[in-house]
This record gives structure tokens, C-alpha cells and sequence, in this order.
């Protein structure tokens, strides 16, 4: 699974696996950050998960207050010191363990890489749009004028993602794409929903210039588009659907492009 491999022998303990797939049912993203954390952690110290949780609560106690230091030390940012914290306290609460007295963390709740972060303005955007290729240019205009997560458009493991079918007011005839009305609904799956439900929102008729473009383009190379099909193809095809790490790094790539240093996210503002 992306995210986890350096840490992946990690699972072999089944203590360990079973805190993590516990994890995961809730968030697979959130289970591998743990897990990379956590083995971070390990590593610093020289033990393993289960010889941390054999020790006791003081010695527990201190060493996370000594990681802190040498995280600070290291300038990481307090909203990773933070995680690392949450990550390393989950694994002790699996086991029992509560660590209830107070460990402060300078800065934990700084972005630093947010402070410098606002709206682009409209000829901003169309710029960052004309940087990217069909397929990026789709991503982007998906997040910025749909309002869609980077997940919805790709999930994390890459087994589904934004279909033909949820464009109810599209068609495809003869290898052209049409489009009943624009702006054109798009509609968000319960699976595709961080919320769990499904909900609709709207493509502007830019994006579905876009997005015509693309599709066509596909069937030109010989694709047969299907209800079914992903929106956004994977480069290639180990998995049905892009990643949602590769949807963040094309779109990355076309705001860097563009002359930008903002995240993917700040379109979706």
C-alpha cells in the first residue's frame, strides 16, 4: 500500500496489525500516516512497538518529551510534532496505555506552509489551467470550480474515482462528448463523500470545454468510455483509477508550472 513501505515490516507483528487495520476502518490515509510515525518513533529509539508498550508511563513520558526536543531541534513544524505525538499515544492506547500528563508543543497548531497561501484571482487560475496538460487541466478545474477533494477525483488506494456515470447531464455519441446543459451536474458518491453522503455539485461550462477535450482525445488513442469509466485515467494501469497522490502531484505540477508554490488544495478555496 503507497505511504506505508518503508514501515511495512512493521505489520508483521500482529499487535501491530491489528492496531492499524483499526485504524484504517477509519481512515486508511490516517492508518498510514500512523504507521510511518510510529516507526519513525521506533527507529529514533532503537526498540520496537511491543518493547514500547511493556514500559512504563514515566519512562513513556520522558521520552516523548526528549522526541519533542529533538524534533524542535530538528525545526520541524509543531503541527508534525503534534502528529507524530497522536500517532505514537494511539499505539499506547491500543495497548492500555493512557499518558495523561501534559506535553507542550511549541507551534502546534502553525502551518507555516499556509501563511503565505490566498485565493488566486480569476487570471491566476486560467493561467495555472493553461499550464497543465488536458488531463491536469481537468483535475484542476474539478477542484477549483466544482469544489472537489483531490480524493474524489482518485481515491487513496486507486479503486475508484469519479465515473462517466456521475455526470448524468453528459452523453457520449459517435466519439463526441455532449453535454445536455452547462454548467453540468456532477454527482459525488457516498464512497467518493468524506461526509458519507451523496451530494451534487456543479462543472462550469470551462470546465466542461475541458473536459470534452480530454475525453475525446481519450477516444481518439482508442478508448471505449463507459458509464463506468474513470473521468481521470492512470498513466498506467496497475490500478483502475488515479491516486489521489498522483491527482496532487499533477496538479502541483501545473501550479508550479504556472509560477506558483501554493498546494493543490488552494484551488478548492
Amino acid at each position: 500500500m503507497p505511504g506505508r513501505a518503508k514501515y511495512a515490516y512493521l505489520l508483521e507483528d500482529d499487535d501491530v496489525r491489528r492496531w492499524y487495520e483499526n485504524v484504517a476502518r477509519g481512515s486508511r490515509v490516517t492508518a498510514d500516516v500512523y504507521l510511518r510515525r510510529l516507526g519513525a518513533f521506533c527507529n529514533h529509539f532503537s526498540l520496537t512497538p511491543k518493547r514500547l508498550a511493556s514500559m512504563g508511563n514515566d519512562e513513556i513520558y520522558n521520552m516523548l518529551l526528549d522526541y519533542v526536543s529533538e524534533l524542535e531541534k530538528a525545526g520541524r513544524a509543531g503541527s508534525y510534532i503534534e502528529s507524530a505525538l497522536k500517532a505514537v499515544k494511539s499505539w499506547l492506547a491500543h495497548n492500555g496505555i493512557e499518558i495523561k500528563r501534559k506535553i507542550k508543543i511549541r507551534g502546534a497548531r502553525d502551518t507555516p506552509t499556509l501563511r503565505d497561501e490566498r485565493v488566486p484571482t480569476q487570471s491566476e487560475l486560467r493561467r495555472i489551467f493553461l499550464s497543465a496538460d488536458k488531463k491536469a487541466r481537468v483535475a484542476c478545474v474539478l477542484v477549483a470550480h466544482s469544489g472537489l477533494r483531490l480524493m474524489t477525483l482518485g481515491n487513496y488506494a486507486g479503486t475508484d474515482g469519479l465515473r462517466i456515470r456521475d455526470f448524468p447531464e453528459m452523453r457520449i455519441e459517435d466519439s463526441q462528448v455532449i453535454f445536455e446543459r452547462t454548467p453540468t451536474m456532477v454527482i459525488v458518491r457516498p464512497e467518493l463523500s468524506k461526509a458519507g453522503h451523496q451530494y451534487f455539485t456543479f462543472l462550469s461550462h470551462e470546465g466542461c470545454g475541458y473536459l470534452k477535450d480530454y475525453l475525446e482525445e481519450r477516444m481518439q488513442g482508442g478508448e471505449k468510455l463507459t458509464p463506468n469509466s474513470p473521468i481521470i485515467r492512470p498513466k498506467v494501469a496497475p490500478k483502475p483509477f488515479i491516486r489521489s497522490i498522483n491527482i496532487g502531484d499533477m496538479i502541483r505540477a501545473a501550479i508550479r508550472r504556472a509560477g506558483y508554490k501554493w498546494r493543490p488544495y488552494v484551488l478548492r478555496a
